[in-house]
């Protein structure tokens, strides 16, 4: 399970794409549990809190 920090949008861009890389690295981490950091990321790196509810399309 990765822990997803809640200020990451307060994070600079370097620093979210250090922890990705890191997550990425993880042996322990899912494919599923990468897809979930990499949307959080990019949440975050768009001023986003990482764990904002997502837009329906529907």
């Amino acid at each position: 399970m990765i822990l997803i920090p809640h200020d990451m949008h307060e994070w600079d861009a370097d620093d979210i794409q250090l922890w990705l890389s890191e997550v990425s690295q993880c042996p322990e981490v899912t494919p599923a549990e990468f897809r979930i950091a990499r949307r959080a990321a990019t949440r975050a790196a768009t001023g986003r809190a990482p764990n904002d509810a997502e837009q329906s399309t529907t």
